[in-house]
């Protein structure tokens, strides 16, 4: 009588264990995946700001540097046209941002990645009529609170 009664409440605990953690089945997976999908698209997206970035700046170097003294050919000797002088763009500006996880924080009890980006602006302006050059580097701070789910 003894392990029919303990194979009874084997069974009765097994069921309510089953009812009770069969729906969490693969939840850890689906949760892990999607704490780390957020991660890989500011990676991707600071990788492509940060390519843009220096497209930009190589296009700007190349353009103030491709200026060279072009040949005439004449029928009797050859001559250097005089190149004009390159003035530079009134305005050149660039951005550069890095992210960074902070971590998990609480707000008001609830559980929140902390994510922090750091953004420089810098800003050259050139006055032509006085040949000077005014520089502005501007530095921000913007934090990224995203909720986490804990149910």
């Amino acid at each position: 009588m003894n392990e029919r009664l303990e194979q009874d409440l084997d069974e009765m605990v097994s069921r309510h264990l089953h009812g009770c953690l069969d729906g969490q089945l693969g939840r850890a997976v689906a949760a892990f995946e999607e704490e780390l999908a957020p991660r890989w698209r500011w990676r991707l997206w600071a990788a492509g700001v940060a390519v843009a970035a220096g497209l930009a700046v190589a296009m700007i170097v190349i353009a103030n540097h491709a200026v060279t003294p072009k040949v005439v050919k004449d029928h009797l000797t050859p001559a250097i046209q005089p190149v004009a002088e390159v003035t530079p763009p009134m305005v050149e500006s660039a951005v550069w941002s890095k992210m960074t996880d902070d971590g998990t924080t609480l707000v008001d009890d609830r559980p929140m990645r902390q994510m922090r980006r750091k953004v420089v602006k810098e800003t050259e302006w050139y006055d032509a009529k006085n040949g000077a050059t005014v520089r502005t580097t501007q530095p921000q701070q913007q934090i990224y609170l995203i909720e986490l789910k804990t149910n």
